[in-house]
């Protein structure tokens, strides 16, 4: 059921998707799948991953949201054949910020949603996506990045990701007190991949 599957995370920064999505694939090994964990940007995918990570980690953003969403995008061509790969393989492939983490952080900052969704739209759709939505852990906040410090920022963007797992059919998981429990909840969710 999982086999040769791109299952997609998303949800604001620090609340967790690194977590339930490494769970969720090892839950996946567990059952007898082979699955590889990925997190977009792929920092390590020249000219695109390297550029990117000296942006986000900058606090500077010294170039248009649009300018950086296509860098993002680039990112995402770059490594697809890739991706198309090992799904062809039959790996299940876990990835954590795709496509949707570029439309909703584009929205949040100021870039037009038909031409977010026009320069993504060619890029491999996932079979299923999941969004881990609540309050964010303060604790893990990184200073220096160009988002997580903001909180007004955080908030808008908590609220168009919402719109949009509506609007694209991610189901969403609300984040529980315990990391154990959401982990149930985004089993649970799993399941619903025919």
């Amino acid at each position: 059921m999982f086999k040769g599957k791109f299952i997609t995370f998303y949800g604001i920064n620090n609340i967790g998707k690194s977590t339930h999505a490494n769970i969720l694939c090892e839950r996946l090994r567990k059952e007898g799948y082979e699955c590889v964990y990925l997190k977009y940007p792929i920092y390590d995918i020249e000219p695109s991953g390297p550029y990117l990570n000296k942006i986000i980690r900058g606090n500077d953003q010294r170039i248009t949201e649009n300018e950086l969403q296509l860098w993002f995008t680039v990112n995402r061509h770059q490594f697809e054949s890739e991706l198309k790969k090992m799904l062809a393989e039959g790996k299940t492939v876990v990835a954590e910020d795709y496509t949707g983490t570029g439309i909703a952080w584009g929205l949040t900052k100021g870039s037009d949603e038909a031409w977010l969704e026009a320069i993504n739209s060619k890029l491999l759709k996932p079979n299923f996506s999941i969004l881990i939505d609540g309050e964010r852990a303060r604790n893990a906040i990184e200073q220096g990045h160009i988002h997580e410090t903001k909180d007004d920022l955080i908030q808008k963007s908590r609220e168009i990701h919402l719109y949009l797992a509506k609007k694209y059919g991610w189901e969403i998981v609300p984040l529980q007190e315990k990391f154990e429990d959401t982990a149930k909840l985004v089993w649970a969710a799993a399941q619903k991949i025919a």
